[in-house]
């Protein structure tokens, strides 16, 4: 008599035997060949993912910023260069007697602005000095005035003057 304990056993390693494949020295049947082709199509390349986009664009590139080699991001330079003009702080201003550092002497004093930046480094800068976005265009008593190049595509107006002041009651007023 057989117990009934012994066909579900039986069921289940004829599913496992089927589930491995056909034996060797057996041809591959058409089930076979479909399973090993998704097997390839599913797995990533063993270096990792590469997007194939095969004569289509890649939906998770924006269309509103150009790719390509000669529109890369620019590259940040060490010192003021390398600062966008929020990431400096303004901790000081100088007046200098000569005209900001100029080396023919002026009829009125320059002024010598003190940045701290994020480096924890502090620059001293003259007018006419380059940031990673703008460029330093008055430097008064309290206030340093940049002129910042706008870098929104659709952005009708290209520069922008931002004020940054030894003060912020100052700021908040402008």
């Amino acid at each position: 008599m057989k117990s009934p304990t012994l066909k579900p056993l039986a069921f289940l390693a004829a599913c496992a035997l089927m589930a491995a494949g056909p034996a060797t020295g057996q041809a591959p049947t058409a089930d076979d060949k479909v399973k090993g082709l998704l097997d390839q199509e599913l797995e990533p390349a063993p270096g990792g993912y590469t997007y194939n986009p095969q004569g289509r664009r890649d939906p998770f590139v924006s269309l509103i910023k150009p790719v390509g080699p000669d529109t890369g991001a620019k590259t940040r330079k060490p010192g003021m260069e390398g600062f966008l003009i929020q990431e400096v702080a303004l901790k000081g201003i100088v007046k200098t007697p000569g005209g900001g550092g100029e080396k023919s002497v002026a009829e009125k004093p320059g002024y010598i602005a003190m940045f701290l930046g994020t480096d924890g480094k502090s620059y001293f800068v003259n007018v006419g000095q380059r940031l990673f976005d703008g460029q330093i265009v008055a430097i008064d008593g309290t206030t340093v005035t940049f002129r910042q190049e706008v870098t929104d595509p659709l952005s009708p107006v290209k520069t922008r003057e931002i004020k940054q002041s030894l003060y912020a009651s100052e700021e908040a007023r402008q």
